[in-house]
């Protein structure tokens, strides 16, 4: 199944919409990839080194290629097969929010439980603030089984 997934970066960097309600990741502090799961939207918090490139891939200017299967994720050439994350409830919500909606939307989001500075890659439901955000080239997304 492939999906278009609507792209969105702040007007001005390092600006951006809080994520809002969630289920907490118990556990998720200190590991590389910390999950929220709200209503309408799945975030993702990560290492501020992998948060670079994922923001720099996801989120940069050109158009990257994504693909979702139920044990691997492969962002453009990389790999990732890292079974603690993939198996992880947030990683099925992920999966569940993309196969479930028609339209999606990426941007980035921060929350005030998390340190300064701290950036959460969200999917959701609803767009982002038309004030803080441009919309970009969508992301298309497949997703196997």
């Amino acid at each position: 199944m492939e999906k278009l997934i609507r792209r969105y970066s702040a007007f001005i960097p390092r600006w951006c919409q809080a994520f809002g309600d969630h289920a907490p990741d118990p556990g998720g502090e200190g590991r590389a990839v910390e999950w929220l799961v709200g209503s309408d939207s799945v975030g993702v918090v990560v290492l501020p080194e992998v948060r670079r490139l994922l923001t720099h891939e996801l989120l940069g200017a050109y158009k990257p290629e994504l693909e979702l299967g139920a044990r691997s994720v492969r962002l453009n050439q990389r790999t990732y097969a890292e079974t603690s994350i993939l198996g992880h409830p947030g990683y099925a919500a992920l999966r569940e929010l993309l196969r479930g909606s028609d339209d999606l939307y990426m941007f980035l989001t921060y929350h005030l439980i998390y340190p300064p500075g701290t950036r959460i890659i969200t999917i959701s439901r609803k767009p982002p603030l038309p004030l803080l955000y441009k919309e970009m080239a969508p992301l298309p997304i497949l997703i196997c089984d």
